[in-house]
């Protein structure tokens, strides 16, 4: 009688314990995915401010450089950039440090106008540098792919893509500059040349690399690897036919920021897909 009495216990105690644990592991777990969520959360805003900072580098540089053709939507992609700044004042991170260190930097970047063409260029370089460092450090800091051989493709884009994105973005801003004053110094064309090879070679990669991961998990991504990659070709062809060479280019400075804008574009949709799909894989 005493014995089954005594395993009676045991066995309370065992399922208490195991209701425990499970108590806890539950906790964990959704603790995780939260943390997942808001680093998600985070990549899509950092995303936004990229795209932003990009088109107020190039907007603001065109302007310094005698075109005033584009200031209202300068002033529209200020606007823009200042609410997503807000949000990013509320984000609940690990990184509030970085955070507050780029939106002090935006508060003194916002006013560019101020700014000589040279110093614009570098400030706007410098926070969009920021952001890449804090996106990648957002992403790295919790395995976001869970395990799941259909999200490997992820570090491609916090890495190639982004910096592939970057380097057109800084293209298009110094091209718009050039094609606003209508003529380049030779320095202008070597550093153009120096972003051409970055944008070919970083692109050239990230397609390749996402080509082969939809090859081997054709239902994993919605990517339009074709369509993106001769976006992003016909803009490297504008950099070397209307200004790579030429002391004196012809190109209107909004028809190239519209060109380059198409290429950034959708290096960025890139990543926007990606967003989306690490979304659709936590609301499983």
């Amino acid at each position: 009688m005493d014995n089954m009495y005594e395993l009676s216990i045991l066995l309370l105690v065992l399922l208490l314990l195991a209701a425990v644990f499970f108590v806890l592991h539950q906790r964990l777990k959704r603790k995780a995915r939260r943390h997942i969520q808001s680093n998600i959360q985070q990549l899509a805003l950092l995303r936004g401010l990229i795209a932003g900072f990009q088109r107020h580098r190039g907007l603001s540089n065109a302007l310094l450089c005698g075109d005033t053709s584009m200031v209202k939507e300068l002033e529209s992609t200020r606007q823009t950039l200042d609410q997503k700044i807000s949000a990013a004042q509320s984000q609940q991170t690990t990184f509030r440090d970085a955070w507050n260190s780029l939106i002090d930097h935006w508060s003194r970047l916002r006013e560019g106008h101020k700014n000589d063409p040279a110093n614009n260029l570098k400030q706007h370089n410098l926070i969009i540098r920021h952001c890449i460092f804090l996106m990648e450090d957002v992403a790295g800091e919790i395995d976001l792919t869970q395990g799941q051989t259909e999200l490997e493709y992820l570090s491609c884009i916090w890495h190639e893509v982004i910096q592939a994105a970057e380097w057109a973005g800084q293209a298009r801003a110094m091209g718009t500059g050039i094609a606003a004053a209508g003529h380049s110094s030779a320095e202008q064309r070597v550093r153009m040349q120096f972003l051409y090879q970055k944008i070919e070679g970083l692109s050239g990669k990230a397609f390749a690399t996402l080509q082969q991961h939809t090859t081997n998990n054709p239902q994993a991504t919605a990517f339009r690897l074709q369509h993106s990659e001769q976006v992003v070709t016909n803009f490297l062809c504008c950099i070397k036919q209307e200004l790579l060479g030429l002391e004196s280019p012809k190109i209107a400075a909004k028809a190239y920021f519209q060109q380059a804008t198409q290429s950034i574009d959708e290096l960025l949709g890139l990543v926007d897909v990606a967003l989306e799909h690490l979304q659709s894989r936590q609301q499983r």
